[in-house]
């Protein structure tokens, strides 16, 4: 196993540990503001902040080396959807998000169902020997749940005391260039369905 697929593999393994992260006790690194850090969820942060650089890593290391293999086409998407769902169903119910934080479940099952729909559209795609690359859209989508998500963890209780809500800025941008970008690929891929 190349190193790209190692990385990958070791993002995968990264998601047990992030999880276990919110079942810490609640401990308290310090105050700000009168908002509570904890310590546990700035753990989960650098897990999540960590296994995306390995994903950056990943992919510039196998298109540097000519290290792009199968595996690596299937399973460093995979790791991907993993780790961000994993962390949207996380905070789900956690109270972390400055504003809004009911809109937590609602974001979650739209990210989700965009990646169901997208995998879905892909395996239909190799069935018929068409080969659907990631597009822009999707990319901005990505890299902006990998900002927004540790803020949320980090700095959500920040926001709400200060009363800035960036984080919930971000996560909303990232739901809807979710929105965006699956509605973009969904319509170029239109002609997959066709009969003709």
């Amino acid at each position: 196993m190349n190193l790209p697929n190692k990385l990958t593999v070791a993002r995968i393994a990264a998601i047990p540990f992030f999880i276990i992260c919110f079942y810490l006790p609640d401990w308290v690194l310090f105050e700000v503001l009168g908002a509570k850090l904890y310590v546990k969820y700035i753990i989960a942060a650098i897990i999540f902040i960590l296994a995306y650089i390995t994903d950056a890593l990943d992919g510039h290391i196998a298109r540097k080396n000519a290290l792009i293999t199968d595996f690596g086409k299937l399973m460093d998407p995979i790791a991907d959807k993993l780790l961000t769902s994993a962390c949207m169903v996380m905070l789900i119910g956690r109270g972390l998000m400055s504003c809004c934080d009911f809109l937590m479940p609602i974001f979650t099952v739209i990210v989700i169902g965009r990646e169901f729909l997208i995998s879905g559209i892909r395996l239909v795609a190799a069935s018929k020997g068409v080969v659907m690359a990631a597009g822009k859209l999707g990319k901005i989508k990505t890299t902006l749940q990998s900002i927004a998500l540790p803020v949320v963890l980090i700095l959500g209780p920040i926001c709400r005391a200060v009363g800035v809500p960036l984080d919930f800025i971000l996560v909303a941008a990232s739901v809807i260039m979710t929105i965006w970008s699956g509605a973009d690929y969904t319509i170029k891929s239109k002609n997959l369905f066709s009969d003709r």
